[in-house]
């Protein structure tokens, strides 16, 4: 019986060690990230994945409709500076071009920063 119990706790410990207990629901309020790429959070009616991606690319971005966290890769065209106001003109410069071919932003808009975009409404 002591071996028992000690297995059971064993197997516990291990599953709050490991995380896994977010995903047996042990932590309600823990925060659960999406995995969706950024691209794919643009969305036109009846577009297909590898339209929006030649949309993307048009607009001067390499944003891959798999690769999820891609946001931030290409963005900062040939001859600018590699620095966050480069990246942060390059990708307003991004998001006005899908407006302007249709598409609209289907992502959180929430945070002042993120209200600061032209896909969440800044001009």
């Amino acid at each position: 019986m002591k071996r028992i119990m000690q297995l059971n706790a064993m197997f516990w410990l291990s599953i709050l060690l490991t995380g896994c207990g977010i995903g047996l629901g042990l932590f309600p309020n823990a925060t659960s990230y999406s995995t969706k790429p950024y691209l794919q959070y643009w969305e036109k009616e009846g577009i297909t994945s590898s339209a929006r991606q030649s949309d993307s690319r048009e607009c001067g971005s390499t944003l891959l409709p798999s690769a999820p966290h891609q946001d931030g890769i290409s963005m900062v065209r040939k001859g600018m500076k590699h620095d966050e106001a480069s990246y942060d003109r390059a990708m307003a410069a991004w998001q006005r071009c899908m407006i302007n071919k249709g598409y609209q932003y289907t992502g959180v808009c929430k945070s002042d920063y993120a209200k600061s975009w032209p896909a969440c409404g800044a001009p």
